[in-house]
């Protein structure tokens, strides 16, 4: 059975980016840093991930909300 690879593109805050990182690291999911937005102070972030990784992928999603829940927070 063929596994089917799905690619996301993430805007993840810096301060997000030392807990998404340990989960792709953790997880060992393929990822490129594809740019920076420096206004926004975001990075764009691609990963790859097989159906059985989406949970993974949830957690990260989540952990970005929640720092932009913050960030917003904070202004």
């Amino acid at each position: 059975m063929k596994t089917t690879v799905i690619k996301k593109e993430l805007q993840v805050p810096s301060s997000a980016m030392v807990s998404v990182a340990e989960i792709i690291a953790g997880n060992e999911i393929t990822h490129t840093i594809t740019g920076v937005d420096e206004d926004d102070d975001t990075i764009a972030l691609e990963v790859e991930y097989s159906k059985k990784e989406r949970d993974i992928i949830r957690d990260i999603e989540n952990v970005i909300e929640d720092h932009e829940e913050e960030d917003d927070d904070g202004e």
